[in-house]
């Protein structure tokens, strides 16, 4: 690509990459990294207590490797596990990856493509590739936008929720002392990134697929069940609430679009495990917040009908969201990303 300038040529970019039982992925995952088109970056593993085989392919790609930097510590959760990493960072910029997933060869350049052409201190795409034989975005774009658009894009359903897929300026996450919440394991990244988006003075968006998000590994949080990480989601978006620094009303409305739709997935995944009746008060609460938050969602431009409708065949029969939500998994793991 080479669309960065020769300044930016020679910032030190940090990538960072929590591990936790990841042996079948981590492999692909390293070598991704090693392998970009932009030279000048460190490599930091964090191995998070990991009981296979994960630490011993992490000293086998890095051990010997002047670009890595490997970390084994006890498990203590993701969250610790990127903090760690950001504390030993020495690159002027941030990229996060997690273990199981993968990039391509110009995700560092074309990050920091997006860096040098808007002039912001945090940059993401708002694309990603999740699924086998899945092609390049034909029309890319790139733009700058500003806090209160940028918190209400990281809320909606257009970006996948997570750290990855973006970079961000160490030095913006160190001095206003961003990090990730421990007391979270669930919900963790979307509490980060839309505390940086508050406090950016401009963000860069692009929508080129760069990352390779994996949805087929059954050990990962977002596809084992857990009713704990459903309460762990729930609360970081209470606290993502809570700790809001703008307070539009477009950022409540999308939020408000958020919980419910994850309400909406909470109720879907009790049915689907038969726990409905186990759980009938979480169940009848997540659906009467559905319900009285509707009310006020049909009338906001900004939601898709799609979205719209969704929420109304929640309200009306979450029998039939469950039923075409197994159908939609089951396409997803069939066509991840391959391994």
């Amino acid at each position: 690509m080479n669309k960065f300038n020769n300044d930016l040529s020679e910032i030190l970019i940090s990538v960072i990459i929590p591990a936790y039982n990841v042996e079948e992925y981590i492999e692909k995952c390293i070598y991704s990294i090693l392998d970009q088109t932009y030279k000048n970056i460190e490599v930091i593993v964090i191995n998070d207590g990991s009981t296979d085989n994960t630490g011993n392919l992490i000293n086998n790609i890095l051990g010997s490797n002047d670009r890595g930097i490997v970390i084994h510590k006890s498990n203590s959760g993701v969250s610790a596990a990127r903090n760690s990493g950001i504390e030993v960072s020495s690159g002027e910029y941030l990229i996060f990856v997690d273990g199981d997933d993968f990039i391509s060869p110009d995700l560092v350049e074309y990050m920091l493509h997006l860096v040098n052409s808007t002039k912001s201190d945090f940059c993401l795409s708002t694309s990603c590739f999740t699924m086998t034989g899945e092609k390049q975005t034909k029309k890319e774009f790139i733009k700058k936008i500003y806090s209160e658009d940028a918190t209400v894009l990281l809320l909606s359903p257009d970006v996948m929720v997570g750290c990855w897929n973006k970079i961000y300026k160490r030095e913006l996450i160190v001095n206003n002392k961003i990090w990730f919440s421990t007391e979270l394991f669930y919900g963790e990244g979307l509490s980060f990134i839309t505390r940086v988006s508050q406090i950016s003075k401009s963000i860069g968006v692009g929508n080129r697929k760069v990352y390779y998000y994996r949805r087929n590994n059954e050990n990962s949080a977002t596809t084992k069940f857990d009713i704990s990480k459903i309460y762990n989601g729930e609360k970081s978006l209470s606290k993502i609430k809570d700790s809001l620094i703008l307070k539009t009303s477009r950022i409540i409305n999308m939020h408000d679009l958020h919980l419910s739709i994850y309400s909406l997935g909470a109720i879907v995944k009790l049915k689907q495990n038969k726990l409905d009746k186990k759980y009938k008060s979480d169940y009848k609460r997540w659906r009467s917040f559905i319900r009285k938050k509707y009310l006020k969602l049909i009338f906001i431009q900004e939601i898709t009908i799609y979205r719209k409708l969704l929420l109304f065949a929640g309200i009306l029969s979450p029998w039939l969201v469950m039923k075409l939500d197994y159908m939609r998994r089951k396409r997803i793991f069939n066509k991840s990303v391959p391994s």
